[in-house]
């Protein structure tokens, strides 16, 4: 599946993560699925999306909670 234009894979990721993470469902069958799905289309590993979550974290877990923040990346 192709990537969108402008959009940030590790983000992406980053934020699957802590929606799962957020629910307490990290280790749900369907989350390592899916995550490790991604870690492999988008060459990321789990230490990368590790670390973005940590110098991310406020602005991914509005995102995961469906809410828009200034640090969201917009279409053009």
């Amino acid at each position: 599946m192709p990537v969108k234009k402008g959009k940030d894979p590790l983000r992406s990721a980053a934020i699957l993560k802590v929606s799962f993470a957020l629910a307490h469902n990290l280790e749900h069958p369907q989350f390592r699925a899916i995550y490790d799905g991604v870690l492999r289309d988008f060459g990321l590993s789990d230490a990368a999306v590790e670390a973005y979550i940590v110098a991310h974290r406020p602005a991914l877990e509005q995102a995961a909670r469906g809410k828009a923040s200034d640090d969201d990346e917009t279409d053009p």
